[in-house]
């Protein structure tokens, strides 16, 4: 039983908690570079793509050494180094010393520890959990996911307005601290695992074809996902006039439909089938972040894409697991990663531009569509 396995319990309950703090800084980091630092959607988009590049460039090496190296060190070092990274934002504007620059500075660095952090996390998962029950164990990391969703928006816009912005980001320092704490109590039997290279991994997931399809899938949608995020806070700030606190709120009340998302996913998967499920999420988030653009529909809208994302989540993870053997996971993860958030930094800067060419509202529609068309790659897919 999952409730009874310490050890994921632990794994679960940091990953949730430095998850609140990210979608935090979600929030934080965007209000941070337009309200203090006077950026426009092309900056934030400049900035949000630093965080997402060090996964195309160092996510294939990653898997290697999380495959070489303690993956539970790994994660716990990777905790670490976001939070003292993240922590220079605060100090910074403190000093008054805090500009663009620097913003998208320390968004790399932070993001390569995210790199290696996020792989080596996904690692550990399968080594706590038995095969029998990843779904499920997938489907309880959704739900820390999701309610990270609720929590950290709202959160992050409250903090905003009563520590600012750069303060915000402080929180989510904290929240990576508390993750390498219980990454202490994690306990697994870590084996020497075979030297093979980078592109054994590369193999794995694109020689598979369900899981080829499945990672095509993904990037593609979180490309256009990417350039939604750049310009959603930007538009319901600047366009829809809410303030920041009622923006981090108004995305929180919206994310609960992720939670509930993650709770039913795996019997929707059970009673549908694996690929019709995931072809109707992928489907219905693309619908959904399009209708985020009709100011009467946005908490609706909001809801009903992180439902339908979460419903994808739990599916489609699972799936590398299945297809590869688990010495090779963390390379598997690795070139997963690098295809899918690979794609991040073009559309946050895709996002970007659009908005500033286009305005806000009609890069969210155009976002929506993109998202929808990713599921044509699962139309054959075999995924079980």
């Amino acid at each position: 039983m999952l409730r009874r396995n310490r050890s994921f319990l632990l794994l679960w309950a940091g990953q949730a908690v430095s998850l609140v703090g990210s979608q935090v800084t979600v929030v934080a980091v965007p209000l941070v570079a337009a309200l203090q630092l006077g950026a426009g959607a092309v900056e934030v988009g400049v900035v949000a793509a630093c965080g997402r590049l060090p996964y195309l460039v160092f996510g294939l090496p990653a898997g290697v050494w999380v495959d070489r190296l303690p993956r539970r060190v790994v994660a716990g070092v990777c905790a670490v180094g976001q939070a003292v990274s993240l922590a220079v934002v605060p100090v910074a504007a403190g000093l008054g010393a805090l500009s663009v620059g620097l913003l998208a500075a320390v968004a790399a660095v932070a993001g390569v520890f995210a790199v290696f952090g996020d792989i080596a996390g996904l690692a550990l998962v399968p080594m706590v959990v038995p095969a029998g029950q990843l779904t499920r164990a997938q489907g309880v990391v959704e739900v820390g996911q999701a309610t990270a969703q609720v929590a950290g928006p709202a959160l992050g816009g409250w903090l905003v307005g009563a520590v600012t912005a750069a303060g915000a980001v402080a929180a989510d320092a904290v929240s990576f601290l508390v993750a390498a704490l219980t990454l202490l109590g994690v306990r697994v039997v870590e084996r020497p695992r075979a030297g093979a290279g980078v592109w054994t991994g590369v193999r794995a997931v694109f020689g598979h074809q369900g899981l080829r399809r499945v990672t095509l899938c993904t990037a593609t949608h979180v490309f256009w996902f990417n350039a939604f995020t750049v310009v959603v806070l930007l538009h319901l700030v600047s366009v829809v006039g809410l303030s920041a606190a009622r923006a981090g709120v108004t995305l929180s009340v919206g994310a609960v439909g992720g939670l509930v998302g993650a709770l039913v996913a795996a019997r929707l998967g059970e009673r549908w089938g694996r690929r019709r499920t995931m072809v109707a999420a992928v489907l219905t988030t693309g619908a959904a972040q399009a209708l985020v653009a009709v100011d009467g529909l946005v908490i609706g809208a909001v809801a009903v894409m992180w439902f339908a994302l979460q419903v994808y989540n739990v599916h489609q993870v699972p799936v590398r697991y299945e297809a590869t053997p688990a010495a090779l996971h963390g390379r598997v993860n690795a070139t997963i990663r690098t295809a899918v958030w690979g794609t991040a930094p073009a559309g946050a800067l895709v996002g970007g531009l659009l908005g500033d060419v286009v305005g806000t509202r009609t890069t969210l529609v155009l976002s929506g569509l993109g998202a929808a068309a990713a599921c044509l790659w699962l139309v054959r897919a075999r995924v079980g």
